[in-house]
């Protein structure tokens, strides 16, 4: 447990936190610790919790890193003296998929006190905390159908190929979307599954939502479900140009692996391919 003096109101917090997971049970570590995970709906019954982040390390086998946001220590503190039952409980549950877990450390940033007003402008973190993912259905579409119609460096479907996602009879996908509070769409990602191979096919944001870790969220709940449905990796094209995107899926471990001639068009460009073994 974590004992430290606590410091003024305006930091936000971090706890950060090392695990070598066994080899066989990386999968369920990855659920319980991920961002939609057993530890994140724990923490979310507190008031100031933020997010939680699960880093892989790809060249360490089994290491990942957890990074749990909190508005403030005093709301983290808070939280597990009115959650300490459950929070040992869950603790003791997940012994078993690890050799070893230490803490980093706890680290605090100041900021501009407003930004923890409530109602005050919306931060980064918090406005992809209180964003729901989900599996997509019918219903969505119109929602998917009008997002994709902004983005324009999205690959661009007709509503029949979206449409055709929900038939029975439809080659198996991963479809998800996100909610804000309010319901409304923010954003889907969409991927084939052919086998041990997933196909990233198009990933949406709305722009008011760009980096405010929207995508992320998305794209690791995509990875999550992939691990789910036994896939051993995902892979995407991408344009050559596309700079933005290219640091995006890097930073999740996705390697260049190859090049389609004039791929694309309007502008002819070539394609990108990256993947993700998982």
């Amino acid at each position: 447990m974590r004992n430290k003096p606590t410091k003024p109101p305006g930091c936000h917090f971090s706890a950060v936190w090392e695990f070598c997971v066994r080899t066989d049970r990386r999968r369920a570590f990855e659920k319980i610790y991920g961002p939609e995970g057993d530890w994140a709906r724990l923490f979310s019954r507190g008031d100031g919790y933020i997010r939680t982040e699960l880093i892989r390390d790809p060249k360490t086998t089994g290491r990942y890193v957890t990074v749990d946001f909190w508005k403030s220590r005093q709301a983290f503190e808070r939280f597990k003296k009115q959650n300490l039952v459950a929070y040992k409980a869950l603790d003791k549950k997940c012994k078993s998929l690890t050799t070893s877990e230490g803490l980093i450390g706890e680290f605090e940033k100041q900021v501009p006190p407003d930004l923890l007003r409530v109602g005050a402008t919306t931060s980064k973190t918090d406005l992809a905390a209180k964003h729901v993912i989900r599996q997509a259905t019918l219903a969505d579409l119109p929602a998917i159908v009008g997002l994709e119609r902004e983005a324009v460096s999205a690959a661009h479907w007709n509503e029949t190929a979206y449409r055709d996602i929900f038939k029975q009879d439809a080659p198996a996908r991963i479809a998800l979307v996100s909610n804000d509070q309010n319901g409304a769409t923010q954003g889907f990602v969409v991927a084939r599954l052919n086998g041990q191979a997933c196909e990233l096919e198009n990933i949406v944001v709305v722009n008011s939502t760009r980096r405010h870790g929207m995508g992320s969220r998305l794209l690791q709940a995509l990875i999550a479900d992939a691990r789910k449905q036994r896939a051993a990796r995902i892979f995407l094209e991408v344009r050559q140009s596309n700079a933005g995107a290219r640091a995006f899926y890097e930073k999740f471990g996705f390697a260049l692996g190859g090049r389609r001639k004039s791929y694309y068009s309007n502008p002819v460009e070539d394609a990108l391919l990256y993947t993700l073994m998982l």
